[in-house]
């Protein structure tokens, strides 16, 4: 009885395989996408190939899991279900790369193993993985980085192409060559201390609603170039650039200072209205010029209270238009108001009488002749082809 449990053992035994074997991946296309290999074991197979063998993976479930495939050519480590040869499974990998020639050889690969280690390696520093720093890498260049070294301590995220996303004591730093962010919802960003971005090229900012911005200090803005301001609903738009600065307004402005203002202009200022022009103060108005003023108008004011093109009111006071040096001349083609031509004759009856007294009294038996003649030539001065009244600058 004892025997013949003996001899069952030692067939089933015989004819069972366990533990781990080397092995080396031959195929990765698995017809149902479930991380199966085909391996050869040099060791129990020579070099042929077993079935699909399964992986051992350390998280799996439905849609679910941990997902890696080895290449062609990996080294595994190959085990068999219940030691069945026809039930493979691939637990895990090994670095290494053994030469072609020893494919087939048993134990080739634990005595000729070259000198190059297959570990993966980093570029930042460009160093092999150590103890200390876990890594994810796959064939292509994509690497995962976990430093836990105390003088280096970070996560790295690195693709192929160089970018890479580092954190760090010193926080994030984003080396990329190029980016877009998609937000489908809000965003929300906040910087507790200083804020600086430096673009090197264009930037365009697009906002479809409304858009606010808020600063507690002072707001600098410094273009190099030309700077275009443009509001559709008012019409408004305001080019500032090499010559000069244009402002437009397509409706109705209003300014409104509650200080004083002053504006001064290097070169010529001028301005048009199509329509009425005022200016209202509730002080004095200054009107001083280095050269000639000059004030015209093209017709009267029609329709309206008076014929009046240029009227000059007040309403108490004296009104006082004088010259220093020169003379003062009021007057047009129909200047013939009683007013001003009775105002010319008595200031030229007072300045005669004045200069005679002055010069000689003894000319007082004179005073009516020369008072009849100077009478006699102001009518004609007063209605002389230009009707100028002329004044004396003493006048």
């Amino acid at each position: 009885m004892i025997e013949q449990l003996l001899q069952q053992l030692i067939e089933r035994t015989e004819s069972r395989y366990f533990g781990k074997y080397r092995g080396y991946v031959t195929n990765v296309s698995d017809p149902l996408n479930l991380g199966r290999i085909q391996c050869v074991v040099p060791r129990l197979m020579g070099d042929v190939a077993t079935g699909w063998a399964m992986p051992c993976t350390p998280y799996a479930g439905p849609d679910q899991g941990l997902f890696v495939v080895p290449d062609v050519g990996a080294g595994v480590w190959v085990e068999f279900e219940g030691g069945d040869l026809s039930q493979p499974i691939w637990s895990g990998m090994w670095w290494g790369q053994p030469a072609l020639s020893d494919l087939g050889q048993p134990d080739s690969t634990a005595r000729v193993a070259p000198d190059v280690s297959e570990v993966p390696k980093h570029d930042y520093p460009p160093q092999s993985a150590v103890p200390g720093v876990r890594m994810l890498k796959s064939a292509t260049g994509h690497y995962i980085v976990l430093d836990d070294r105390p003088e280096s301590a970070r996560v790295e995220i690195h693709d192929r192409q160089g970018n890479r996303v580092i954190l760090s004591a010193e926080g994030l730093d984003r080396l990329i060559s190029n980016e877009r962010t998609v937000n489908e919802g809000n965003r929300s960003a906040e910087v507790d201390g200083d804020d600086r971005l430096e673009v090197g090229g264009a930037q365009e900012e697009s906002v479809d609603g409304s858009h606010t911005r808020d600063v507690g200090g002072d707001v600098s803005l410094h273009v190099t170039g030309s700077l275009t301001e443009k509001v559709d609903v008012a019409g408004y738009s305001r080019v500032v650039g090499g010559t000069g600065l244009k402002e437009t307004v397509g409706g109705p402005r209003e300014d409104r200072i509650q200080g004083s203002h002053t504006r001064t202009v290097s070169g010529a200022s001028q301005e048009t209205a199509v329509g009425g022009f005022g200016v209202t103060s509730g002080g004095n108005v200054n009107l001083a010029a280095g050269k000639a003023v000059k004030v015209a108008a093209t017709m009267p004011d029609l329709p309206g209270p008076s014929l009046n093109a240029i009227s000059i009111d007040a309403l108490m006071g004296n009104v006082s238009i004088n010259t220093m040096l020169g003379m003062c001349q009021v007057g047009g083609l129909s200047a013939v108001s009683p007013m001003v031509l009775g105002d010319g004759l008595a200031i030229h009856f007072t300045m005669l009488a004045q200069i005679l007294k002055a010069v000689n009294p003894m000319t007082v038996a004179a005073y009516g002749p020369l008072l009849d003649v100077w009478a006699s030539m102001t009518p004609m001065l007063d209605w002389s082809y230009f009707g100028f009244v002329k004044r004396l600058p003493v006048g």
